[in-house]
This record gives structure tokens, sequence and C-alpha cells, in this order.
């Protein structure tokens, strides 16, 4: 029962880059590979997972940033809303994990900014927790310290290579050798999702002012 919560509490999770540590290969299949390091300074390792999505920079970024679809794709999410648009490319953002007996469910709120790069057109979007924005839920334990960092390159049209980076510490009482252990299966699961639920219709069509796509 433990293993679940533990997976998902990682999907949603955040980045400190150590270049000097390699990366191990931990999990990989249906497109994503995912690879975890040792974090200085902390006892849970960082995550990184590649893979390549069949579609145009807009539509991605919509809907990487389609937060109320977040259950549909995102391990263990029973909840997720926006709580702020601070811009065309800035936003705020709650969200609910579910996590089975015995451990609390967690929540986050999270800071969302986006961008592209003038001269490549790579998107970055990177998140960070803000605890604070809403109250804490009795039950709930609040995520304090969650980072992610997504970098999506156009490699030709409607195929792009991306990169994700997370980051974290669930908080509450879970040991770090329990969540090492089953660190990579969150990610896995939401980016192997993600993979098929970019292709919905509803994203095809979307444009954003601030993204120009390099292959038309």
């Amino acid at each position: 029962m433990i293993r679940p919560a533990i997976s998902f509490i990682l999907a949603i999770s955040p980045l400190l880059i150590t270049p000097e540590i390699p990366w191990s290969k931990s999990k990989s299949g249906g497109g994503v590979i995912v690879y975890t390091r040792p974090v200085v300074g902390s006892d849970i390792k960082e995550i990184k997972a590649t893979f390549e999505l069949s579609c145009s920079l807009n539509s991605a970024v919509a809907c990487v940033t389609d937060i109320a679809n977040y259950p549909k794709w995102i391990y263990a999410t029973s909840e997720s809303r926006v709580l702020k648009v601070i811009s065309p490319t800035e936003i705020t953002i709650y969200q609910r994990i579910n996590t089975p007996w015995p451990l609390d469910d967690r929540d986050i709120c999270g800071h969302y900014v986006m961008k592209q790069d003038p001269t490549t057109l790579d998107v970055n979007i990177t998140t960070h927790a803000e605890p604070k924005l809403v109250p804490n839920k009795a039950g709930v334990v609040r995520i304090q310290f969650n980072r992610t960092i997504w970098n999506i390159k156009s490699l030709a049209k409607n195929k792009l290579h991306c990169e994700y980076f997370i980051t974290f510490d669930p908080a509450g009482t879970v040991p770090a050798w329990m969540i090492n252990l089953f660190i990579s299966e969150g990610p896995y699961s939401s980016l192997t999702k993600l993979i098929q639920e970019v292709k919905q219709p509803k994203y095809a069509n979307i444009k954003y002012s601030w993204i120009r796509e390099k292959h038309q």
C-alpha cells in the first residue's frame, strides 16, 4: 500500500543540478527513460527523464499547463486547479495527491514560470513550491520543497525532445530509503501517459503569443 503513495509524491516534485555526479538509468519503456542520482545535502535522489512528444511546442505547453486535467495523467493526483494567472507565462496552482494508508495525503502549492529562448526557440518551464499560498488542510501534509524543470526542444515539425528534472522533499515521516526505492515509478507512469495525452484534439490548435514554432 505504501508503494503507490510514494510513487506519486515523486511524480510532482523538483531539481538541484549537480553535474559532477553521473546519472544512473533507473527505468525505461514506453518512450520514457528515467535516471536518478544522489543530491549533495539530501537523502532523496534527484530525477531526470527524457522522452519525445509528437506535437508542436504550443500543444506541449497547453497540455503541461492544463492544470485541471492533471488527474488524468499525473500519478495519484486527485485534485488540481489554477490559483492565479499572474501573466500569460506565469501562474500559481494547487494540487492534491492521494496516498493510501498509513500515509496522509500530500498537497502542494506551486508557482509556474514559462519562457522561450529567443535564439534556439527551446521552451523552458520551471516550477517551485510556495507552501503558504492557501491555508493548510486538516489531515493533509503540505509539501514544503518541490522544484521541477521542463526543457522542450523542437527537432522537426510535431517532434519534440523533452527533458524533465525533479527534486523534492515529500515532508512528513516517510523514510528516505523508501522514497528512493520507488523514486522512478511516479514520473515514469505520468510521462508515459503524457505522451498520449498531448495528442488530444483540444490541444492541437492552441496558440500562445509568446511561443514561436521552430518548424512549421
